[in-house]
Parts: C-alpha cells; structure tokens; sequence
C-alpha cells in the first residue's frame, strides 16, 4: 500500500460555503495571523524607535510611545479575537 492509496480514501474538507465550521475556522485563523502580523511589526517598530531614542534622535520616545499604544491595542484585540473564536473540537 502507498501513501497516494492511504489517501485516497480520505473524505476533503467539504464545501466551504456561508456559515460553515470549515469557513468560520478559515476565517478565525486569518484574523488570527493578521493581528499576530501586526503585534510583530508594532513591537519591532517601538524597538526601533527605543533604540533611536538611546542615540539621542529627536522626538524619537514620542514614535516608541506611540508604537507602545498600538501595540497594547493590537495584543488586545488579538486576545478578545481568540477568546471569541469558536471552539476547535467541533
């Protein structure tokens, strides 16, 4: 037996039509990974900025400060986005 015949019997994921749990999953997982993205480019941003602070660049805390907040935001949002989603064990 290979591995294409072990396979082959195997149901697909089924339609992935309006209201489904495969299309709720799907959707769950993208805004997971967006807000994910997002949290990384936030903290690397207020990083950057930290250290360009420690350099004396001007007006620099003010970015990191700033890129601080949306970072908070974006944690934020992130956990009530996978507090919310739908349980995994359908």
């Amino acid at each position: 037996m290979t591995i294409r015949d072990e396979h082959a019997g195997s149901p697909d994921i089924g339609e992935m039509e309006r209201g489904t749990p495969h299309r709720l999953a799907a959707r769950n997982g993208m805004w997971n990974l967006a807000w994910t993205a997002l949290c990384v480019l936030l903290s690397v941003w207020s990083v950057a900025w930290a250290i360009g602070a420690a350099r004396g660049s001007t007006d620099a805390w003010a970015y990191c400060f700033a890129g601080l907040v949306l970072l908070a935001c974006a944690l934020w949002a992130r956990r009530s986005a996978i507090r919310n989603s739908p349980p995994r064990h359908l």
